[in-house]
């Protein structure tokens, strides 16, 4: 019974720092997922036409 008991103790002392590791590595996926979205959605606004970027857009030089 005494290595359940050290195994148990083992298993407690280690879960903050599992689930630490696990929410760094749920923050970072999410960071790249929104980097990808940002590049994704400039890489599209490069692809349009010129004419269609500025639509509804007015530019009076005076």
């Amino acid at each position: 019974m005494e290595i359940g008991g050290v195994v148990a103790v083992l298993v407690l002392l280690l879960v903050p720092s599992l689930q630490k590791l696990l929410n760094s590595v749920a923050y970072r996926n999410r960071a790249r997922g929104q980097a990808e979205i940002i590049r994704a959605r400039h890489s599209a606004q490069l692809q349009t036409p010129p004419d269609k970027q500025k639509k509804g857009k007015a530019h009076s030089r005076v």
